[in-house]
């Protein structure tokens, strides 16, 4: 009996090599007119959502799948997402033949499934995947908080116990749901106590330890560094979540304690390490937070959300590094083939060079102090000002995004474009070789803090991005549309500004 077990379970291990097989997802949506249905796999970095095309309100999708894995089906009505929306986490095993009816109009949407693998996906386990944590925010300390998160977990637990005795579901399915319910109150309490802190910054630091001391304990009841838990949604959302948020603290240690942290995360001084983190503060970070915390199949998951991240964040530094490491590392990973043509991409780009459609100013602008003076050397021109920075996600992702297209729709149009780098002074290499890679023509400048200060409160700029537009008479205007950039709506905007006289 014990062998047959242990066979059992060797049946289930995560990542086994099996023969993919179809697992096949019917879905029928009663008064979906207009609804929009996806598809996503959590725990495959990379992999983008399948949208499924509704015709008179079914849709069919088949998914090779190795061994069992979690899939979140979302449908929404566009013109009524408040109430008709609804987010349900399926248990798809190879083999699978499925069919799962809801209904926008009814309350709960009264959800049937039916078919192979019914057995596992059911309306009361996808019922168990959501708790409102929003009551908590702003709170100081967590202990209200962990108390309600526990409180649900027990509560799961005893769902989930009343749901194997209704339906009798599959062996892979028990042993799934259980590993990852052990990390539902890690899963949560992390991505909440990152999203509490922005609103209670000063308040989260006088009070770290109380945060920090449930931390680890959550962590010593189910352990962060777990192959065996790969396979389920609670511990793929929970690391990679806790690589972002940690990146994060990072930047927080830098603030509150720069000397002990150069010391112990680039073994430098200050002077050294300022230059090395401001350099890159995601990738390269991101990477020394996996090889402190994480080994195994866990840490090649890992390496494989720092790809999928980079090219959605516009952020190519040392990835063909991080990569290359990382190949060495994993010499035999699947994650190779799968990014290696966006690395090489990144290669041939890392390879532009400044051209003369590329200016920059005196001193890189860098003694310009007011924007009255930025108005001056703009005199006479209708100018897109960009005020962006090396640092900013958003601000690199919309010139990657709306750079060319806006400069191919105003080409011989008489819009000049102005780039101000905030921020940045220290950075100046870095710079250059981002206008470069990412191919920005136009007028450059290093912004001093002074200009920044100056040009941010006059425009009343909110944070980075910011875009305002000079007119020829020396007149300026925010943009109405920042991040995210409606393009027709700037487009727009510009073309009024060109027309006058």
């Amino acid at each position: 009996m014990r062998k047959l077990v242990a066979l059992l379970m060797l049946v289930f291990v995560p990542f086994c090599t099996l023969v993919a097989q179809n697992a096949v997802l019917h879905i029928s949506v009663a008064n979906s007119k207009g609804a929009i249905c996806d598809l996503y796999i959590p725990g495959l970095p990379g992999q983008s959502s399948v949208n499924l095309t509704l015709i008179d309100g079914s849709a069919s999708h088949k998914l090779q799948l190795a061994r069992p894995q979690f899939v979140q089906l979302t449908c929404f009505d566009p013109a009524d997402w408040e109430h008709k929306h609804f987010n349900y986490m399926l248990y798809l095993s190879p083999g699978d033949n499925l069919l799962l009816k809801a209904d926008l109009n009814k309350a709960g949407f009264d959800f049937k499934v039916s078919g192979k693998g019914g057995n596992n996906n059911q309306p009361l386990i996808s019922a168990m995947e959501s708790i409102n944590l929003h009551g908590f925010l702003r709170d100081t300390l967590p202990y209200n908080l962990i108390n309600a998160i526990n409180t649900a977990q027990k509560n799961r637990q005893s769902n989930l116990g009343t749901y194997i005795r209704l339906y009798h579901p599959s062996l892979s399915f028990i042993k799934d749901q259980q590993t990852s319910l052990r990390y539902y109150a890690s899963e949560l309490f992390n991505n909440f106590k990152g999203t509490n802190k922005n609103y209670v910054w000063e308040a989260y630091y006088r009070n770290y330890a109380h945060w920090q001391k449930i931390t680890d304990s959550l962590f010593k009841a189910a352990k962060l560094n777990n192959d065996a838990a790969l396979a389920t949604f609670n511990y793929t959302d929970l690391v990679s979540q806790f690589l972002y948020w940690e990146n994060v603290d990072l930047s927080d240690e830098e603030y509150l304690h720069p000397v002990a942290f150069y010391r112990e995360w680039y073994h430098t001084d200050t002077v050294k390490g300022k230059k090395l983190f401001s350099a890159d503060r995601k990738n390269l970070p991101r990477e020394m937070i996996i090889n402190r915390y994480f080994t195994g199949k866990t840490a090649e998951y890992l390496y494989a959300v720092l790809f999928a991240g980079a090219p959605s964040e516009s952020n190519p530094r040392n990835i063909p590094e991080i990569f290359g490491r990382f190949k060495q590392k994993y010499p035999h990973s699947s994650y190779i083939a799968q990014f290696i043509q966006s690395v090489d991409s990144i290669m041939a780009r890392e390879k532009y060079r400044l051209n003369n459609k590329m200016i920059f100013m005196d001193g890189n602008g860098t003694n310009l102090n007011s924007l009255d003076e930025v108005l001056t050397a703009m005199k006479g021109k209708t100018v897109l000002v960009d005020m962006w920075g090396t640092w900013c996600g958003p601000c690199r992702e919309e010139i990657e995004k709306n750079s060319a297209a806006i400069r191919t729709h105003f080409n011989g149009k008489g819009l000049t474009y102005l780039y101000i780098a905030n921020y940045d002074k220290d950075n100046s290499e870095e710079w250059k070789k981002l206008i470069a890679y990412f191919d920005i023509e136009g007028t450059h400048l290093l912004a001093s803090d002074k200009l920044t200060g100056d040009i941010m409160a006059k425009v009343k700029g909110s944070g980075f991005p910011t875009l305002f537009i000079i007119k020829k008479d020396g007149s300026f205007e925010l943009a109405k549309t920042q991040n995210p950039i409606n393009r027709e709506v700037l487009i727009k905007q510009l073309e009024e500004a060109l027309a006058l006289q």
